[in-house]
């Protein structure tokens, strides 16, 4: 399955705000509403990949700093329709769901879990799945200069209720997040600079999609669901 968008009212807000203004909106959370009057049409809303129910750390709503942030968790883990609906969707057919990849952009990372942990105790919990990840970052062809690990390995933070890590912890599914494309072929860390980039972003990462893909049956051989630990 193909899931284009996630945040799909704040992907809809960057539209209109195109339509009437004629100038894309820097919009990184969702629609949510309720921080509306502190934060403005830009900064109000949830990270959504704040909000799943592992690691999910409470914020300060009475720190605007913090409440308008770019990675604000929401009120409580999976307080957002949008994070609810994935969960639910994963849990009615993981039996069917061998690997899920979370694309986003930027910073030309492949990440995986656990991010809300330092030290990562990956291995502990889901015995074998490290060896998985790691095949992936050998052989797969990723583009050059790919930083890999999980986020503390990649970027130097922790990210607690983050969807990858819910996925694999909760239904023992490999769940990896692919940054793609380098912070300058990016305005403003998400805008493709033109649309030549973005047909060479998607053409160099397919090919490291196209491995996971053929090799779904060896993945699956490795993984050990919640259940059997």
């Amino acid at each position: 399955m193909f899931l284009p968008v996630v945040n799909v009212d704040g992907a809809a807000l960057v539209e209109q705000h195109w339509l009437s203004e004629h100038k894309i909106l820097n919009k990184r959370k969702n629609g949510n509403p309720a921080f509306y009057v502190q934060c403005g049409d830009e900064n109000s809303g949830v990270d959504l990949n704040r909000n799943y129910g592992i690691d999910w750390q409470k914020g300060n709503l009475k720190n605007k700093t913090e409440l308008c942030s770019d990675f604000w968790p929401g009120e409580k883990a999976f307080s957002e329709p949008e994070s609810r609906a994935l969960r639910d969707y994963v849990a009615a057919n993981k039996k069917s769901i061998k690997f899920i990849i979370n694309c986003h952009t930027s910073g030309n990372d492949f990440i995986w879990p656990y991010n809300g942990r330092e030290p990562n105790d990956l291995e502990s919990r889901n015995p074998g799945m490290l060896a998985v990840f790691k095949d992936i970052a050998k052989n797969a062809p990723f583009p050059d200069g790919v930083m890999k690990g999980n986020s503390y390995e990649v970027i130097g933070d922790k990210m607690g209720g983050d969807a990858d890590d819910y996925m694999l912890s909760t239904f023992g599914i490999p769940s990896v997040t692919a940054e793609m494309g380098f912070f300058g072929q990016y305005i403003d860390d998400w805008r493709c600079s033109s649309k030549a980039i973005c047909y060479e972003i998607l053409r160099e990462n397919t090919r490291w999609i196209e491995y996971v893909f053929k090799n779904l049956t060896n993945i699956s051989e490795h993984v050990i669901s919640p259940e059997e630990v």
